[in-house]
């Protein structure tokens, strides 16, 4: 009987510690940084809703509602009312006011299409009367217009002398509201749709598994989000305010 000597077992081999990058640009943190990246610039649909719709929309509303100087109130004098040449001469004294002088048929119906705001109708012996729409905010306007010319033209003196001073600060028109609301709605949006629906997309498509399997950590996986976004926020902030700034003069006030 012949003796079977058992060979020693093979020595284990000691699984080695994953060696640290030598560079920064090698580590799990900065590729998966670099990845948000060109997540980022290769859709061309998230590019334009962070950078050009922002701006198209502040240009858009900023010229839609900017500030305008004070419309010319539209009226018409009736021309069959004695007195009627008079009554319009005192009123186009007014440079606030174009002044029609129309027939009675003409005038209703400038008067219905809102061609005109008011109708004013000369009764003889210096009195008048206003037709108008009292539920339309420009008919009055023009009734309170009409009528301070009428009573100037017919020799009224305020007894208190008053002056206007037209103040146009920077700061309290549209645009400059509009600005830091787009800027918050875009930094929201692309927060929400850069960082939330990312992970989420990521996880439907089984991605997370895969990542999982490779020497990233899971902190480093959420700072490079983190990350991404902050350094983006930046060329958001400067591309929406640099555009504010320096086509509608939007002021850059606080820290």
């Amino acid at each position: 009987m012949t003796e079977t000597t058992l060979a020693p077992p093979a020595r284990e081999r000691t699984a080695q510690p994953p060696r640290r990058p030598r560079r920064l640009r090698d580590s799990s943190l900065a590729q998966l940084t670099l990845v948000r990246y060109r997540e980022f610039l290769r859709e061309p649909e998230a590019v334009f809703w962070v950078f050009v719709f922002p701006v198209l929309l502040a240009a858009g509303l900023g010229i839609a509602f900017r500030n305008r100087p004070a419309e010319k109130q539209h009226v018409a004098v009736l021309s069959t009312a004695p007195g009627a040449a008079s009554l319009a001469a005192a009123l186009r004294s007014d440079s606030s006011l174009t002044v029609d002088v129309l027939d009675d048929s003409a005038a209703a119906r400038a008067l219905r299409t809102g061609d005109v705001a008011l109708v004013i109708v000369s009764q003889g012996g210096g009195a008048v009367s206003y037709r108008y729409d009292d539920t339309r905010p420009e008919a009055r306007a023009a009734r309170l217009v009409a009528d301070a010319a009428v009573q100037r033209a017919a020799g009224r003196h305020d007894p208190v002398n008053v002056a206007d001073q037209h103040v146009r600060e920077r700061g309290s028109r549209y645009i400059d509201f509009v600005i830091p609301g787009l800027l918050g709605m875009n930094l929201m949006g692309s927060g929400i749709w850069g960082i939330g629906f990312a992970i989420v997309d990521a996880r439907k498509k089984k991605l997370l598994k895969r990542l999982i399997a490779t020497p990233m950590r899971k902190p480093e996986y959420l700072a490079s989000f983190l990350l991404s976004r902050l350094t983006m926020l930046f060329f958001e902030v400067v591309t929406l305010l640099g555009f504010g700034a320096l086509i509608f003069g939007v002021p850059l006030r606080g820290s």
